[in-house]
């Protein structure tokens, strides 16, 4: 199957770019204050490039994003091992996750739609999977990403987009950003990021960006929503010297944050920062976290919203959430 790339242009001249390996996100351009467009999302310069990414470069993360404890979990009564990607840990699908999958695509004037069949045991997950990835632009600047899935097996489905933003066009590191979670409390992680199960306050702590505050110290933590909404706030990011401003809404009940610790060529530590709605880590293992599970033959369906736009800007929840409708 080819690598191709699409554009989705809106009335202002704003536009992102997707591919249909790993249904990645390739750029977001959008105006600064002064109106002057840049892209703020790290990208590589070649489409060849993104074949040995190892940074989940703007991709379609799944089956499960994040890590799961010992590569394995129980479900219905039978243990299934996966792969050992990360350590002991199983992290963002396994060695052939969905940022390294090749989808078939349908391109509309409005609308880009990924499609892919997962096969029962890959990476040794159960179940076949089929997967939609639609991508959509809207003259507000909303970027929109539906994730829909079917699988004739019970089984368990997290995915998120693993894009790194950085509001100044990428041209510096993201020292200069503020950041605003809406959140009450965050997961505890051990020295291998695997959550120990305690459900933290966020106030006091290290973490406490229940308003805004610069990206120090650096931060690789998921947060806990604080709406039971079907679409909610989950974070909001902004930076003065472009006056750019980037709110993130999803279905999802969280979001990991990632400052890009571990970048390196032709990236640089805290180049971008990863904003990625998701459920919670390692909820297979964990009975006490919200699960995530596609039932058997029935459809499942979860968004991710990235509204872009000057600072002092309001949040748009009721355009937002009326384009979830």
């Amino acid at each position: 199957m080819d690598v191709r790339t699409f554009r989705l242009e809106n009335s202002s001249g704003a536009y992102v770019e997707v591919t249909n390996y790993g249904a990645t996100l390739l750029s977001v351009v959008v105006p600064d204050k002064s109106g002057r467009m840049d892209n703020i999302i790290l990208r590589y310069d070649r489409i060849e490039d993104y074949f040995s990414d190892r940074f989940y470069t703007g991709s379609t993360i799944g089956r499960i994003a994040n890590r799961i404890a010992r590569a394995q979990f129980k479900l219905n009564g039978k243990t299934y091992l996966l792969d050992k990607n990360d350590g002991k840990n199983t992290n963002h699908g396994g060695f052939t996750g969905f940022n390294s999958r090749i989808f078939d695509y349908q391109a509309n004037d409005d609308q880009v739609i990924f499609k892919l069949l997962s096969k029962n045991g890959e990476n040794g997950f159960p179940g076949n999977i089929f997967l939609t990835v639609s991508y959509s632009f809207s003259d507000a600047n909303e970027l929109r990403i539906e994730y829909s899935a079917v699988s004739d097996m019970d089984t368990p489905f997290n995915p998120t987009n693993h894009a790194y933003f950085n509001l100044n066009g990428c041209k510096t590191n993201i020292l200069s950003h503020e950041l605003k979670v809406f959140a009450d409390h965050y997961l505890e992680t051990d020295n291998e990021y695997i959550p120990t199960g305690k459900i933290l306050p966020l106030a006091g702590s290290a973490f406490d960006f229940s308003d805004y505050r610069n990206l120090f110290p650096t931060i690789n933590t998921y947060f806990i929503g604080n709406s039971s909404e079907r679409l909610n706030c989950l974070a909001s990011l902004r930076e003065s010297s472009s006056g750019r401003i980037l709110n993130v809404y999803s279905s999802m009940p969280g979001i990991q944050i990632y400052t890009g610790d571990f970048l390196a060529n032709p990236f640089f530590p805290l180049n971008g920062i990863a904003l990625e709605a998701q459920f919670y880590p390692d909820f297979l293992n964990q009975s006490h976290f919200p699960s995530c599970m596609i039932l058997r033959g029935e459809e499942m369906k979860q968004w991710i919203v990235f509204e872009l736009g000057i600072m002092n800007y309001e949040l748009a929840g009721a355009s937002v959430s009326e384009a979830m409708s």
